[in-house]
């Protein structure tokens, strides 16, 4: 969850969102001020803990705003992987085939007698 320092991954249950506020509960507890990433399914969400309360033994409240969303990965994710032919089993490869660019080398322009 938090991008700074060693990454731990904590399971989170959103129980408000509004805006750019979220309000989730987590067993971990994070610090004010920690940038955190939340992935959720085909989204993450970049954001940063406002408040953190205990809410009762190995439960908290955070409070996040969120700073960023980047939503549509799969989509992203399959398009990268059928331009470069990369495409995994049962998804489409790219029509196209990329042929390999020949370079040829430079010839040598300079002036005569020089």
């Amino acid at each position: 969850m938090p991008l700074q320092g060693p990454c731990i991954a904590a399971d989170i249950v959103v129980t408000h969102m509004a805006s750019r506020l979220m309000t989730v509960r987590s067993a971990t507890p994070v610090a004010p001020a920690v940038t955190v990433r939340i992935d959720q399914h085909d989204t993450i969400l970049v954001g940063e803990v406002l408040a953190c309360r205990e809410e009762g033994p190995g439960e908290y409240s955070l409070l996040i705003e969120m700073d960023e969303s980047l939503s549509g990965l799969h989509s992203l994710r399959k398009l990268v992987s059928a331009l470069l032919g990369e495409a995994r089993e049962g998804e489409p490869r790219h029509p196209l085939k990329l042929q390999p660019v020949r370079r040829r080398k430079l010839q040598d322009r300079s002036p005569e007698g020089a």
